[in-house]
């Protein structure tokens, strides 16, 4: 693993940096552009279907990217062997593959909230669906986007050292 880490170190930084950016950046745009932009069209159930539409878009954009991180953040951690180094650094990198765990599971309880969402609109109950975006745009990607900043600090951190 030491020599494949090596070899393709950029590569696999690259593309884990780009992932990162994409992800948080997302969902940080999303939540400061997009949101309010759809939520000023007029019609209540136009503004709903339309927030749905870009999240559905925005979540199938985040399946590759997760996955591109998921991996290039494994092969990052066992080419560096941390596990083995020094225990502080161990813990560095447990915790940010916790968080990266944690947005995972928050990715996952927004899907299923766009589909309930999405469910809710058809069935023309467009205050909760309103209900559901507005979780999402602003808690759901407000606590995902903190804890991303703090796994790029936790990065910043294994990469200076």
């Amino acid at each position: 693993m030491g020599s494949f880490y090596v070899n393709y170190l950029p590569l696999i930084f690259t593309v884990h940096i780009f992932s990162a950016i994409v992800w948080i950046g997302g969902m940080v745009g999303f939540s400061l552009t997009v949101y309010p932009s759809v939520m000023q069209i007029p019609n209540e159930k136009m503004s709903v279907r339309t927030a749905l539409r870009t999240l559905n878009r925005f979540f199938k954009l985040l399946v590759p990217v997760t996955l591109l991180l998921g991996i290039s953040g494994f092969l990052m951690a066992s080419g560096r062997d941390y596990a083995h180094q020094d225990p502080v650094m161990s813990v560095i990198v447990t915790s940010k593959e916790l968080l990266w765990l944690f947005m995972a599971v928050l990715y996952l309880y927004a899907w299923y909230k766009i589909k309930e969402a999405r469910a809710r609109c058809l069935a023309s109950d467009s205050e909760h669906a309103k209900d559901n975006v507005k979780l999402i745009a602003h808690y759901i990607f407000g606590i995902a986007s903190l804890l991303g900043f703090c796994a790029v600090y936790f990065g910043y951190i294994l990469r200076s050292v």
